[in-house]
């Protein structure tokens, strides 16, 4: 057993060291490092390249700014706070911390003297521990990966926290997708023992499953509020009840009609809800939700192209809030010539200069900057997204083909199949599938490719063709 444990230090301190050295060389500059976990690259590459963070003298800041999270949010952070504490009293001289969305930590927990030494490296309550101010760390990483995230020693951006190695996963909001808060587990050293990871993704799964049973519920909800809307519609005039992402739910029989994509079923699982593929609608939603939270009683009015198809025009729709006791769930849009309400969102209100301009993938251990315009699609392989490229063939360092698919659908690129993200602008053949309905595409003129075109997705790459 000693010589077992001699050896695996040995392993650790081998490790450590190559680790060290390689961050010393892409601190000062030098893009070609091995060894290097992917997850760690591309968030050494934003810590460098896109925060500027400084690795040598900057420690996590003061956490500025107010909370604003929903009712639903404030109760999650407080089940994970529960978690952290039962953690923390089962892992010897481990800390335990809790994050909002954002990176600031609201609570931490364990022995009195963890908890000390914690404070040294601030990571310790009203600390923000974000990449964006912090460079690469289990906390901040796991944010922008959504998922769980171990970072060791040296593995860290700024060397003032290379003596911590911590393991964090975060918990989404699985409507939005957006992070609502992280829970890790850290320790003084160059590594976390397996069993304290594995512990807390334990923990976390009934929450998440939790999550998840409550925002079928709400579809429910929506879908009856839209039922009980048919009951009094007008004939021929069209209902769409979205969620609070602008994801939709359930059409009636005339928006179906005239948008075969819309869902004619309850979608109540958020994973299987339709997203419009230009960002009109979700942009109305999202001012909507503002003006509902200043004042629950406000319906508005929008233009919106939601049931366009191969059409030019767009629909004018009334925009009814749809409440619960968690607060906003959702829109209803009734379709009108003449509706009462306060005009909002007139077009897309998406600055181009708020997209990043640049996409990460890796090759080899190595990062590979991409310009959009570069990549011909993407394609979901069993445990990675590959950008099929100018350069060649190349692993997304984003997690999942809905992380890619959200980076690159505002330069163009389209969802044409549960399996394929193609960049519109590079189609250059468009063949009929061999099932009525469906399509293939290529971004070659040789047409070798044949990427399928889903039925459901083939009205919408009609449309922006022009075809």
């Amino acid at each position: 057993m000693a010589t077992e444990t001699t050896l695996s230090a040995g392993r650790i301190t081998d490790r450590v060291r190559r680790t060290a050295a390689a961050w010393e060389r892409f601190a000062a500059g030098d893009d070609e490092v091995d060894g290097i976990p992917p997850v760690i690259l591309s968030s050494w590459q934003r810590s460098r390249d896109v925060y500027r963070v400084d690795p040598i003298h900057t420690c996590p800041p003061p956490a500025g700014g107010t909370g604003t999270g929903s009712l639903l949010h404030n109760s999650v952070v407080t089940q994970l706070g529960g978690l952290a504490a039962s953690i923390a009293g089962r892992g010897e001289d481990a800390l335990t911390a809790v994050t909002d969305g954002t990176g600031r930590i609201l609570g931490s927990w364990g022995p009195r003297e963890v908890l000390r030494r914690a404070a040294d490296t601030h990571l310790a309550p009203l600390f923000t521990w974000s990449e964006r101010a912090t460079g690469t760390n289990g906390m901040g990483t796991a944010l922008g990966w959504h998922g769980p995230v171990t970072v060791r020693g040296p593995e860290h951006w700024c060397a003032t926290l290379h003596g911590l190695s911590c393991h964090g996963t975060t918990i989404d909001d699985p409507v939005s997708g957006d992070p609502i808060a992280v829970l890790t587990v850290s320790v003084h050293g160059p590594d976390l023992p397996s069993p304290l990871s594995c512990l807390l993704e334990r923990e976390v799964m009934p929450l998440r499953r939790e999550l998840v049973r409550r925002a079928r519920r709400d579809g429910a909800q929506l879908v009856e509020e839209l039922m009980a809307a048919q009951a009094a519609a007008a004939p021929g005039e069209p209902l769409i009840v979205t969620d609070s992402a602008g994801q939709v739910v359930l059409a009636n029989a005339s928006a179906h009609a005239r948008n075969e994509q819309l869902p004619a079923h309850p979608a109540l699982d958020p994973a299987k809800r339709w997203r419009s593929g230009t960002p009109v609608l979700r942009d109305a939603v999202r001012e909507a939700i503002g003006r509902v939270h200043a004042d629950p009683r406000w319906v508005g009015v929008a233009d919106l192209d939601v049931l366009a198809g191969e059409a030019a025009m767009p629909q004018t729709f009334q925009l009814r809030p749809i409440l619960s006791l968690n607060g906003l769930i959702g829109l209803l849009l009734v379709g009108s010539d003449h509706p009462d309400g306060e005009p909002i969102g007139r077009g897309s209100r998406q600055a181009v200069g708020t997209a990043l301009e640049r996409i990460i993938g890796i090759r080899d251990d190595r990062l590979i900057i991409l310009a959009p315009a570069e990549i011909r699609y993407a394609e979901a392989g069993k445990h990675a997204v590959w950008l099929i490229t100018d350069q060649g063939r190349v692993r997304a360092a984003g997690r999942g083909m809905e992380g890619v698919e959200r980076a690159l659908e505002p330069f163009g690129f389209l969802r044409v199949h549960r399996s394929y993200l193609v960049n519109v602008h590079r189609i250059r053949e468009v063949e009929r599938g061999f099932s009525k309905g469906t399509l293939t595409v290529s971004t070659q003129h040789h047409g070798r490719e044949g990427i399928p075109v889903a039925r459901r997705q083939a009205a919408e790459l009609r449309r922006r063709l022009g075809i």
